[in-house]
């Protein structure tokens, strides 16, 4: 969920950034296609007097001589009225003059246009006669030069009696300096704007706003398709979910691959859960039973301990789960029963039963385990584990490694049992397995016992443990007599720190076995034990890594 909030706030600061963006870039000027600016000399010497204003004006256009004005000239031969009209799209109007200084700067910007250029006053009929106003409002007659200079008209006496008096203003490099014609007829003409301005052109306006409309309607658009996508990810995945649980659930209850027993079923198998038909295990967890199925093969029933918080169709789904999965070295789920509150998993029966049986349970004259069955012990399970972190997705974390869950086959193959299972497990159990005698964490990793992290390299931790317990035949952890409870690696380590590597074998395999490993041998499979049992969950080795090793010593060199 936070990934997509993510996403639409990515999306929508891009296309703010975009619409600033573009808005910025809309107010710069635009030129009208059809306007032509005068390249005369004079022109250009009077644009290069006024460098320090002329970025006051935009490209194109000559600052005049008292710099607050910016001025400009168009080749287009048309009436007043429409002059006034080009000018007042960039936010001017036709040129007024105030001073001499400005009257020559207009006239050199007409240059040798001798008919003369349209500037912005108009002729005004008044009770006292004729008179003149500029375009803009704001400009004034300078007396001071209009009554030194004169002007000449095509007016004639009727005409101006005439009450349609219409005459506009235009200037030449001529022998006048002001002229008056009709307004009608056509001219270049001269436009003036104040400097600073920003924007100065009509088409500013209507090309922020189609900018504006264009950016906008994109962003709305990006919006909509983000949440339309959003909604039918959500829905999707909403089915996907449901479809899985519905097929979890059907699974569990018609699934060809294993059966549903009923409670009087498993009594008929196990011949009422009989103490001749208990198998040696943890009774902390409910206890195993042996037990013949009617088709004649035999089976392992392991009952757990009763609960109160998970209902038969959650029992049934993890179940069916774990009963999907198939490897030659796991034990694989036969069924199950669920029976008010009392929960039992039927296993395929491992006829050589669990492994801390063969290290720690032998009866006296028994068969014990010697150096080739205990590698291949350690190979077999390590492939088992790798298909559980390598094969399937996501992958499975077993989290109770341990040489009670490892069965052993008629040629000491190793399968591993409870797979998945580990949430089925009572709290307490497991809260006792986190620290125990003497304080240390047995099998358990100590990024789980402390921080309650669990990943595919606690696994690889409770191997390492297992590993060095099977060629040692001691357990996680042992009373000493000198010094109360010691762990199986204050045991090792100082054996390891003086390359004492044969003192670490079992004495079972020296005593019963006439071939025993080098050294060499025996000091590669320690280093892949304290590889696995690396504090920092991160530089363990990968279980596919420690099966493929183990491989390689599968045959060892040995010595008489």
């Amino acid at each position: 969920m936070e990934q997509k909030l993510l996403f639409m706030r990515m999306v929508f600061y891009s296309s703010f950034y975009f619409l600033v963006l573009f808005s910025c870039n809309s107010l710069l000027p635009v030129s009208a296609s059809n306007s032509v600016f005068s390249s005369s000399p004079n022109v250009h010497l009077a644009a290069s007097s006024h460098n320090k204003s002329q970025a006051q004006c935009m490209a194109d256009w000559i600052s005049g001589p008292n710099d607050r004005k910016c001025f400009r000239y168009f080749m287009d031969d048309i009436s007043w009225e429409a002059s006034e009209a080009q000018c007042e799209s960039y936010n001017g109007h036709l040129a007024a003059v105030t001073s001499l200084q400005e009257l020559g700067f207009v006239q050199q910007l007409c240059g040798e246009n001798a008919i003369g250029c349209w500037i912005g006053g108009r002729g005004l009929r008044t009770e006292a006669g004729v008179g003149w106003q500029w375009s803009d409002n704001t400009s004034f007659w300078n007396e001071s030069f209009i009554s030194n200079r004169s002007y000449t008209s095509d007016c004639t006496k009727p005409l101006c009696n005439a009450t349609n008096f219409d005459l506009c203003t235009l200037v030449a490099n001529g022998t006048s300096y002001i002229s008056a014609q009709s307004c009608n007829t056509s001219h270049t003409f001269v436009c003036m704007l104040d400097a600073g301005s920003k924007c100065r052109h009509m088409h500013c306006h209507r090309e922020y706003l189609i900018i504006l409309f264009s950016v906008s309607g994109l962003i709305i658009g990006i919006t909509l398709l983000v949440v339309v996508w959003l909604l039918v990810f959500k829905r999707s995945k909403r089915r996907r979910r449901s479809r899985k649980s519905s097929s979890a659930i059907a699974s569990a209850s018609s699934s060809p691959s294993w059966k549903v027993f009923t409670r009087e079923e498993l009594k008929s198998i196990t011949k009422n859960f009989s103490e001749g038909s208990r198998l040696l295990g943890d009774a902390k967890t409910g206890g195993a039973y042996s037990g013949v199925l009617p088709d004649g093969s035999r089976v392992a029933v392991k009952r757990l301990k009763r609960s109160s918080f998970q209902r038969k169709k959650e029992f049934y789904s993890e179940i069916g789960k774990v009963a999907r999965l198939h490897h030659p070295n796991l034990v694989a789920v036969k069924g199950c029963c669920y029976d008010h509150g009392d929960r039992f998993i039927v296993y395929e029966f491992i006829v050589n039963g669990p492994l801390d049986r063969w290290l720690h349970h032998i009866p006296r004259g028994g068969r014990s385990l010697d150096w080739a069955m205990r590698i291949k012990v350690a190979t077999t399970l390590a492939r088992g584990i790798a298909f559980l972190h390598d094969k399937l997705k996501p992958q499975v974390v077993h989290l109770d490694i341990r040489a009670s869950n490892v069965l052993l086959d008629e040629e000491f193959g190793a399968h591993l049992m409870g797979v998945g299972l580990s949430k089925f497990v009572p709290w307490e159990v497991m809260h006792e397995r986190r620290v125990v005698a003497g304080g240390t964490h047995g099998y358990l990793a100590p990024e789980f016992v402390y921080r309650n992290e669990l990943t595919t390299k606690s696994d690889v931790y409770s191997f390492g443990v297992l590993l060095l317990e099977i060629i040692s035949g001691r357990k996680p952890s042992q009373a000493v007599d000198s010094m109360g409870w010691q762990s199986i690696f204050e045991w090792a380590t100082p054996l390891v720190q003086s390359n004492r590597y044969p003192e670490l074998l079992d004495p079972l395999i020296t005593s019963s076995s006439p071939e025993i490993p080098d050294a060499g041998v025996i000091q590669k499979v320690v280093d892949l034990v304290y590889s696995c049992t690396q504090h920092v969950p991160s530089v363990r080795p990968r279980m596919s890594h420690v099966f493929h090793q183990l491989q390689q010593l599968s045959q060892p060199s040995l010595t008489k």
